[in-house]
């Protein structure tokens, strides 16, 4: 469950390395390959790919961005409440969820204007240099160095070499510069990781509180949803909206749920007693990862009544193996299927999950599923200790695996001609369009393992 040399929490990395790999082979499939709907974000399916927000259900596709949040609370107990332990002060801890806040926006609004790069009328080798200079530029930027002091000189520098590079950017690569393009996924990370960090402060030894901030964030969202005329005294704050926007703090309700399961985790962490892995604890594991896994089913088909009798039975038959033998993997069972339970209650409250725009059925199952897929990785980890390496590897250098298809590996192959080839190759062949998805990702896999190896993490 912890790596004894740096104290991580594996469960968490792995988690995180899962997103991110999906994150990416998401990404990067065929788009036309004739891959089946079901590969591609609900609402929007093949073959148009056009955005349609009344199409309801759920893909894998759709996971990715609830189980990032999910890992990214989860990591709040681990990384602030030691530092609150070894002495570093509220104050100073707020600092640093302010600094993270800030290179967040910074690195979001960075990012949202060098994908302006792929629409440059330059010649692909020069475009896929500049990328590729970008993206060392952003390494030296974000890098954090076991040396403080070296540390800090190599991030000036690179900083000001994105100045620079900003600079060539606008007069030689004709892209236009604003505040308002951003990467919003990023975008909406910087905010929840400054107010969850927050909430988590301020809650970090009342779980009850907490757990009544989740209902009241919970509250506020159907609130939105069911009666907005009730909000509409709240401001807009239009001015600042490159930056802050109400709609971002909904996705709150998912990670402080994982602050909850993280604090458990952290807890278990240090008295590991009770933990014990037995056949049917590993039966559990296996009915709760197939329940989240029917969700994909029962969601996107629409059998969601066939979907939630049997969620419930599963649920029913977890408790009954696991009631006499309760330790962290049960807890987080329970925890799961709870919220899943309720999120599929939702669904015709809702009128039908959605991601985008994102509704309360959605936000409850995918908290659900990714407790209950925790559930599963921490069985597996501590029965048979699997760490997941190439996972957890990615899970550990989040930042720098989102950048590397884009920016660094993507770039090489589009200079080789392998990236056009395999355009080539994808199209009308659902085969080759897996294996386009395939080949981005696992050149991402390798390329963050080798920096997580070399401990050059990027901050994040």
């Amino acid at each position: 469950m912890t790596n004894s040399s740096s104290k991580r929490i594996i469960t968490i990395d792995i988690l995180r390395g899962i997103t991110i790999f999906a994150m990416i082979l998401c990404a990067n499939i065929g788009f036309d390959s004739n891959l089946p709907a079901w590969m591609f974000h609900a609402q929007t399916p093949p073959p148009t790919y056009a955005f349609n927000p009344d199409v309801p259900g759920i893909t894998w596709v759709d996971l990715v961005f609830p189980f990032f949040l999910f890992t990214m609370g989860a990591a709040f107990p681990l990384a602030m409440r030691k530092k609150l332990e070894r002495g570093v002060s509220r104050w100073e801890v707020s600092g640093s969820l302010f600094k993270r806040w800030l290179t967040l926006t910074i690195f979001a609004i960075v990012l949202g204007n060098a994908y302006q790069i792929g629409a440059s009328t330059r010649p692909e080798i020069i475009k896929g240099l500049f990328s590729i200079v970008l993206w060392g530029v952003m390494f030296m930027s974000l890098v954090r160095l076991p040396d403080e002091r070296k540390s800090r000189l190599v991030n000036n520098t690179g900083l000001l070499m994105l100045i620079t590079m900003a600079v060539i950017g606008v007069d030689y690569m004709g892209l236009s510069l604003s505040r308002w393009k951003s990467d919003i996924i990023i975008m909406i990370l910087a905010n929840i990781a400054i107010f969850g960090g927050l909430i988590w402060m301020f809650t970090k030894d009342n779980m009850r509180l907490r757990w009544l901030i989740l209902f009241f964030i919970a509250a506020l969202k159907a609130l939105s949803s069911y009666a907005p005329q009730a909000l509409e005294w709240v401001p807009s704050f239009s001015c600042i909206g490159w930056f802050f926007n109400w709609e971002f703090l909904q996705y709150l309700l998912i990670a402080m749920a994982g602050s909850i399961v993280g604090d458990k985790l952290l807890e278990h962490s240090r008295n590991p007693q009770g933990a014990d892995i037995d056949r049917l604890h590993i039966i559990a594991a296996c009915i709760a990862l197939a329940a989240m896994i029917l969700q994909l089913w029962g969601l996107f088909t629409r059998n969601v009544l066939a979907d939630f009798i049997i969620s419930a039975a599963m649920g029913i038959i977890f408790v009954a193996l696991t009631y006499k033998r309760r330790n962290i993997v049960t807890w987080l069972g329970y925890f799961g299927f709870a919220f899943m339970l309720a999120g599929i209650i939702f669904d015709p409250i809702d009128g039908g999950i959605t991601k985008d725009h994102c509704n309360l059925s959605y936000m409850l199952t995918t908290t659900g599923m990714t407790a209950l897929t925790g559930a599963f990785v921490l069985v597996l980890e501590l029965k048979w200790h699997i760490k997941g390496r190439g996972l957890s590897g990615c899970g550990q250098n989040p930042m720098l695996a989102y950048t590397v298809t884009n920016f660094l590996t993507g770039p090489v192959l589009a200079m080789c001609g392998i990236g056009a080839w395999l355009n080539t190759m994808c199209t009308g062949s659902p085969f080759w369009g897996m294996v386009r998805g395939l080949v981005y990702t696992l050149l991402m896999v390798a390329v963050t393992c080798f920096f997580t190896k070399k401990k050059l993490f990027w901050r994040s």
